[in-house]
């Protein structure tokens, strides 16, 4: 597992909030695996006495709409309901799928279960090869760039053959993880005040937002918590 905490820690908050509970629910097996490392992190810390995170992952064949119903099944179930009644719900997921996203994240935003959006737009894989630069509107932003990108920083000919492997996930973070995350979290704060300054938000202009990621607030937060924890 690559070192989230590596030398002098560096936080925004000396004293962050706790993560708190939290219910992920996850689309994809990369998205999985990322999340996975800020779950070990904070899970096994016995110091993390008032957090917990919980990741439901789902097969949801790259379509954010199934996210949402996956979520709204398992809460509409009385045991998951009280188990989790107290939990933050979080919905991770692409922009890409289905045609009608816009309609899909109203139903997410509208949702008894007040979730939490964390889209990457198009692909996670936006969020990923955030890691190692930042990436301009006006530039070609489509899955083909991205994931070519992807193939290019990892060193590899076909990202999509091992983009599910755990191992994809240590190769990106490297050995100080916390340096390249905090690049990506400045380079996604970075799109967020562009889009901003354009008028353009995620309540309806979703499909003009490309690349945009909002999971980097989910990140800073556990991260943050990990480097105070581990200190």
């Amino acid at each position: 597992m690559p070192r989230l905490v590596n030398g002098e820690r560096t936080i925004t908050n000396p004293k962050p909030e706790n993560a708190g509970k939290l219910l992920i629910f996850c689309e994809g097996y990369t998205e999985y695996n990322y999340l996975d490392y800020f779950r070990q992190y904070i899970n096994y810390n016995l110091r993390a006495k008032y957090s917990d995170v919980v990741i439901e992952p789902i097969n949801a064949e790259g379509n954010a709409m199934h996210v949402y119903d996956f979520a709204e099944d398992f809460l509409r179930d009385d045991e998951n309901a009280r188990k989790y009644v107290y939990y933050e719900k979080h919905l991770v997921f692409d922009c890409d799928a289905p045609e009608n996203i816009q309609e899909v994240i109203t139903l997410m935003k509208h949702s008894d279960h007040q979730y939490i959006l964390d889209y990457s737009n198009l692909l996670f894989e936006t969020w990923l090869v955030m890691h190692f630069q930042n990436l301009k509107p006006d530039h070609d932003n489509s899955k083909r760039a991205i994931i070519r990108l992807m193939a290019q920083y990892l060193g590899v000919t076909t990202y999509k053959k091992k983009k599910a492997e755990k191992g994809i996930i240590g190769q990106i973070l490297g050995s100080n993880g916390n340096e390249r995350i905090r690049s990506a979290i400045e380079n996604a704060k970075l799109l967020e005040a562009y889009w901003k300054a354009e008028g353009k938000t995620m309540d309806k202009d979703i499909v003009e937002m490309n690349p945009s990621v909002d999971i980097y607030k989910l990140i800073e937060r556990l991260l943050d918590e990990i480097v105070y924890l581990c200190g």
